[in-house]
């Protein structure tokens, strides 16, 4: 498979478990929007989230065990020639930071419970400090996108692609 695919994919994937992780995450913030919603279950909810979760951690590792051309395609996107704070290349480090940040901090609060209770406030605290980045940074990551997924979209449905005036936050041709 292709880098882009391969991208591609993981994108997805991360787009799906992230809507999930956090419509999860607010219902078990949020007792009583959980009881309107669900009416209650936040046992299952917290199961399901961590399921998910473990599905957030494991889904790059199983793409990065088997795509050395994904780990070149990015040492590529990541060099020059673009500034070293361009656009696509803050993006590109701010999302693997907080993936690593949400990872970390979910892997620490499910692995052990006996932690001292101040560790358990900073690790929660920053789990949903970065949670609530992640959840601003959608919005944003859709307007900035909005051109590529306009093309993307029809490419599947095979029309032809309109291309404008090109924005200064699109990627280059091979990137997504």
């Amino acid at each position: 498979m292709n880098p882009g695919g391969i991208r591609r994919g993981l994108h997805s994937g991360y787009a799906l478990t992230s809507l999930l992780l956090i419509a999860s995450g607010l219902l078990l913030w949020d007792a009583d929007l959980r009881t309107r919603i669900v009416g209650g279950y936040g046992r299952e909810i917290l199961d399901f989230h961590l399921w998910v979760g473990w599905l957030f951690v494991a889904l790059p590792l199983l793409v990065l065990a088997t795509a050395r051309p994904l780990l070149r395609d990015l040492r590529r996107r990541l060099g020059p020639p673009d500034p070293p704070l361009a656009w696509p290349k803050v993006h590109i480090v701010g999302s693997l930071l907080a993936v690593s940040v949400l990872s970390a901090t979910g892997v620490v609060l499910w692995a052990d419970p006996e932690l001292p209770l101040a560790w358990v406030d900073a690790m929660s605290a920053l789990h949903l400090a970065t949670s609530g980045l992640l959840t601003l940074s959608i919005p944003v990551h859709l307007v900035l996108a909005r051109r590529k997924i306009a093309s993307r979209s029809r490419e599947i449905l095979g029309r032809a692609s309109a291309d404008g005036p090109p924005s200064p936050f699109d990627f280059n041709e091979s990137g997504d």
